[in-house]
């Protein structure tokens, strides 16, 4: 009698095995509503990342194959079977970018009609921006106990989401920020205000990004609300060409404005810098632990300013790096701000690139585009 229960319960067990195996690859939602797909934890990213911080996640469980867990991982972030990122639907990769180069132009169309442009020069060089100047510029808020502190920013792309920096989420102390504000230049309230500040839902990175390295840094910010254009608030362009731009480069942040000490700007700086040579940043970020391939010319950009007066800084990190086109005279999200060697010194910056990520953020970004 013994031996038939066991056999009974070693033959359930092969069942739901063969039951739970079925279930990777099946689309699947997690409590906060993000689709997903199921897949073996290990070749979750998101999940592994929370596992290797807190000893756990928090994504649905599909099943297991064997001892191993399947988990709804965020379709942005499902690595197929082979380890490839499995962020779109696309089988031709050329396909992909042509189709999310169209979504993007297409979008900036849509931005354009509903912008006004601002009624002001651009003049350039570390000075103080102008309202309506940058509308898509957001500042992240941190939630340290005492009131929010502003310390990375970040670009509007469109009423629902913000881009900006992955290492403004991963930070070293584990607090993220909590809300976005948009449309001032002066940051110095600590306190939430319901007309400039909306709260952050979640956020999205690569599934390659790690804080071990400073490749991928970059991430999406879901906004719990969406976002009412004005003339101070209004999204950016993505900057759509596999080139890089020729036209002026402008940052913008909030960030240090001192190199000997640690003072900040209360009002948003602007300052014209421009692409350096990739042979420059290879000479000044060699091969090394965090960066173990050195400066990847396809997914990074090498920036400075030749004259060492003008250049981003601490807390300016997840910053647009933007160019103003000739023909409309809109700016472009060329890149964003991910880290530097000193402030305004005689060593460039390195910026995420925007191009290539442009299938993944169209796929987050305009989901409903890319069917």
């Amino acid at each position: 009698m013994c031996r038939i229960i066991i056999y009974g319960f070693l033959i359930l067990l092969n069942v739901l095995q063969i039951l739970s195996q079925r279930e990777i690859g099946k689309s699947c939602a997690n409590e906060n509503d993000s689709d997903g797909r199921c897949t073996l934890v290990t070749n979750c990213e998101p999940a592994m990342r929370e596992i290797d911080s807190h000893r756990t996640h928090r994504f649905t469980r599909c099943g297991f194959k064997g001892a191993d867990e399947i988990v709804c991982c965020p379709i942005e972030t499902t690595i197929n079977k082979n380890g490839h990122f499995e962020g779109n639907r696309f089988a031709n990769k050329d396909d992909t970018k042509r189709k999310s180069i169209r979504i993007a132009d297409k979008e900036c169309a849509n931005i354009i009609k509903i912008t006004l442009l601002p009624l002001t020069t651009h003049i350039i060089g570390g000075e103080e921006a102008a309202n309506g100047e940058f509308p898509h510029m957001a500042a992240l808020g941190y939630d340290k106990g005492n009131g929010y502190e502003f310390l990375c920013g970040g670009s509007l792309v469109s009423k629902h989401y913000i881009i900006t920096a992955a290492h403004c989420i991963e930070t070293l102390d584990d607090v993220k920020p909590t809300i976005a504000r948009l449309g001032v230049l002066n940051i110095t309230s600590t306190t939430f205000n319901t007309e400039t500040d909306v709260k952050i839902a979640d956020w999205l990175f690569p599934s390659n990004y790690t804080r071990k390295y400073k490749y991928h840094d970059i991430a999406i910010l879901r906004l719990k609300t969406p976002v009412t254009f004005t003339q101070d608030v209004s999204p950016i362009c993505l900057y759509t060409k596999n080139t890089e731009p020729t036209t002026p480069l402008t940052v913008t942040g909030w960030g240090r404005i001192s190199k000997i000490n640690n003072k900040v700007s209360d009002v948003l700086l602007k300052a014209n810098v421009s692409m350096m040579p990739h042979s420059k940043c290879s000479e000044t970020y060699v091969k090394s632990r965090r960066l173990p391939q050195g400066i990847v010319q396809d997914q990074q950009l090498c920036v400075g300013d030749s004259q060492q007066q003008h250049d981003t800084c601490t807390g300016d990190s997840g910053g647009p790096l933007q160019g103003m086109t000739d023909h409309d005279g809109f700016y472009r999200l060329v890149g964003v701000t991910s880290f530097g060697r000193g402030c305004a010194s005689k060593d460039p910056a390195i910026y995420t690139r925007i191009y290539h990520y442009l299938d993944w953020i169209v796929s987050v970004v305009w989901p409903q585009s890319t069917e």
